[in-house]
């Protein structure tokens, strides 16, 4: 916000020493036009990159979410099928869930899975697999445990594409159209109230950059998703495993 206030005020008083070598009142009209039009454009990409970053941030939140909930699932169902014989899996589903928080979250922020939670989640898809149905209850419950770990698989995969994510690309037109309507400002002579204006104009769009480009990675900063679903529930299935 700081920098982009800093650019803002030294490309509008460069222009203004500029334009004011010439008659700046015959520039008034054309100038006011050009910063109408780019202004609009720069608030329509502004309000489209933010629409755009927040939906993405609330898609990650809804994953990380059905992700807890096929733990869950993963874990009753295991108790269903037969309470004795997944004990170990179940066991190997707390250690992964336990994994995620532990090595998943801190590996996120740098775009990458771990290799403790991969090699659960290998472990936890082997176990799962070598189950035998004895009945057609279990068929029926083994199939709805096979899904629920394809489903883990898939809200992982989530995480690691949020977590690749980049600001979208039109931010530099973005930037680009802010610096044009600095410019545009320099057809009129720094006073008072104009340069505070102009400068509460560059610190609102320095603080929509800003949140643009935290919220387009969504494993990093004060912004991130925290891993509160899978707390609370590592919680909830470590005192069952007990």
């Amino acid at each position: 916000m700081v920098s982009t206030t800093v650019v803002g005020l030294v490309v509008y008083l460069v222009f203004y020493k500029f334009i004011s070598k010439y008659q700046s009142y015959d520039l008034k009209e054309p100038t006011s036009s050009l910063f109408r039009v780019v202004g609009t454009l720069v608030s329509l990409m502004l309000a489209l990159a933010f629409s755009e970053v927040n939906v993405e941030m609330r898609t990650i939140r809804n994953a990380v979410q059905r992700e807890a909930v096929a733990i869950s699932d993963t874990f009753e169902v295991l108790k269903l099928f037969d309470i004795e014989r997944t004990r170990e899996i179940r066991t190997i589903l707390v250690e992964y869930t336990q994994a995620v928080i532990n090595h998943d979250w801190p590996a996120l922020a740098n775009d990458k899975l771990s290799q403790r939670a991969s090699t659960l989640k290998r472990q936890l898809t082997e176990a799962v697999m070598s189950l035998e149905p004895a009945t057609p209850t279990q068929e029926k419950l083994w199939s709805f445990i096979v899904a629920d770990i394809d489903a883990l698989s898939d809200h992982r995969f989530i995480r690691l594409e949020a977590a690749l994510a980049k600001p979208p690309v039109y931010i530099y037109v973005i930037i680009f159209g802010f610096l044009v309507t600095m410019a545009c400002f320099g057809a009129y002579r720094p006073q008072g109230p104009l340069v505070v204006l102009v400068s509460f104009y560059t610190v609102f769009v320095g603080l929509v950059l800003f949140l643009i480009v935290k919220l387009s990675d969504p494993f990093q900063g004060d912004i991130s998703v925290p891993p509160t679903a899978f707390e609370s529930l590592v919680e909830a299935l470590q005192s069952e495993i007990r």
